[in-house]
């Protein structure tokens, strides 16, 4: 199939895409397609009239439940989320039930993951009984292996890793067979300490029970670990002006450490929770303003490598029960792109810089060829931008089963209203005024 997008804004300027079968094959100036004789000798000619256009999102941090969790998400409904949201490429948490942290638990995902309507990766799941698994996954099965995640902390079904000595066992194998160690920092030792100094077990009090002394210990005991080993280390949703000042002094030593920030930990502050309760809740927890400014800081200066949504769907019920019960996590597969560009814009940032944190720079990382930019030879992954006007989320209209965020009844500056995977998706139709068009390959917002 041979896709002709006109008027195609790019970071570059205004461009043509040409797309045959699932690559762009060619890049042109707009004045082309006016004069070009050979217009009708498409399939589809489709007029993106000046939108915005960017590789779709390369999501490194979902988590899509399915399986025994398949009242909380699907990867049905999780694929139509992320295109909603113009994700084209995610990579699953291995915190499922069952868990990804051998090959039987891999194999049920990737059962499961056939269903999805988008590109995918695994993260494997460390314990500290399962380093033979592990190996023998990456040795033999590890074609669609991301990464190794390991929770310092209990977080949403998740095994800790608490054993200084495993953490090295584990940094060892993932440079053995060149893969990236994920870290959620938070240590559940330091964790356990301030549960037990804090009596009141509130929402407002998440960021002091959850404290952030403990993630900045974890990120610094990772971080030294990685310098001595030498692995790829990857830390997850930084949230603290310590742990960046860390990590940007570790960059300075090695080229093997990222970091990622969500969409949450930089635009939201601790004082939300007042007014959407346990809606916020999420680990590690939101905290000051003077840390969302840190994080900022570090987007602008390149500290940052990525950003990644942590979707992490609940139950509603769930989520309403009392604070000491309900779990940590909200969605946010649909709401990423459209705040960090209203955020981009209002900062007046370079959309190249965000580029760079949501594609570019995680398919780098994470080993997806050709993918994150928009190039000839590159795979079609576009999403279709609306930056002109204001749109409100409402959660009440997610794909994702999810139906719930802090950022509920924002406005934003940015709506996703074309997403292209593979130039040719084949999409079922949506419901409400979301449609998949199969004979396009889109997913198209009318």
């Amino acid at each position: 199939m041979k896709i002709l997008l006109k008027n195609c804004k790019l970071i570059e300027g205004l461009k043509d895409i040409i797309i045959e079968d699932d690559k762009i094959v060619d890049i042109k100036p707009c004045e082309w397609s006016k004069t070009f004789a050979m217009v009708d000798s498409f399939d589809q000619v489709i007029d993106i009239k000046n939108k915005l256009v960017i590789p779709g999102m390369i999501d490194a941090h979902v988590h899509v439940r399915d399986m025994e969790q398949n009242n909380k998400e699907t990867w049905e409904t999780a694929s139509l989320a992320a295109l909603t949201g113009g994700v084209t490429t995610i990579i699953d948490m291995p915190n499922t039930i069952p868990a990804t942290t051998n090959l039987k638990g891999l194999n049920a995902k990737r059962e499961a993951a056939k269903k999805a309507k988008l590109n995918y990766k695994f993260h494997l799941g460390a314990t500290e009984n399962n380093l033979q698994e592990l190996e023998q996954i990456l040795k033999s099965y590890s074609f669609d292996i991301a990464g190794i995640k390991i929770f310092l902390a209990g977080s949403s079904s998740n095994e800790v890793v608490a054993d200084e000595s495993k953490l090295k066992e584990i940094f060892k194998l993932a440079k053995k067979y060149d893969k990236v160690v994920l870290v959620h920092t938070e240590l559940q030792s330091c964790l356990d300490k301030w549960q037990q100094k804090i009596a009141e077990k509130t929402i407002q009090n998440h960021d002091i029970l959850r404290n952030r002394k403990c993630a900045i210990e974890g990120t610094k005991l990772v971080l030294e670990l990685a310098n001595k080993i030498g692995n790829k280390l990857y830390i997850c949703h930084v949230s603290t002006r310590e742990e960046i000042e860390l990590i940007r002094k570790a960059k300075q030593k090695s080229t093997n450490i990222f970091c990622e920030i969500t969409p949450h930990h930089l635009t939201l502050e601790e004082s939300v929770l007042n007014s959407v309760g346990n809606f916020g809740k999420v680990n590690p927890p939101l905290r000051t303003k003077d840390d969302n400014n840190a994080l900022l800081e570090a987007v602008i200066d390149s500290t940052i490598d990525c950003v990644g949504s942590d979707h992490a769907p609940h139950t509603i019920d769930e989520k309403i029960e009392d604070y000491s019960i309900a779990p940590s996590g909200f969605p946010g597969l649909e709401t990423t792109l459209p705040i960090l560009i209203t955020e981009f814009i209002e900062r007046k940032i370079p959309l190249s810089r965000l580029v760079e944190l949501t594609s570019t720079k995680p398919a780098e990382i994470f080993e997806f060829k050709k993918r994150g930019k928009i190039e000839k030879e590159f795979y079609a992954d576009l999403a279709v931008i609306d930056a002109e006007h204001a749109f409100p989320i409402i959660a009440a209209k997610f794909n994702s089963k999810a139906k719930y965020s802090p950022f509920d009844g924002m406005i934003g500056q940015a709506k996703v209203k074309f997403t292209f995977v593979n130039g040719n998706s084949k999409l079922p139709f949506g419901r409400g005024d979301v449609r998949y068009l199969p004979d396009r390959g889109v997913y198209y917002d009318e």
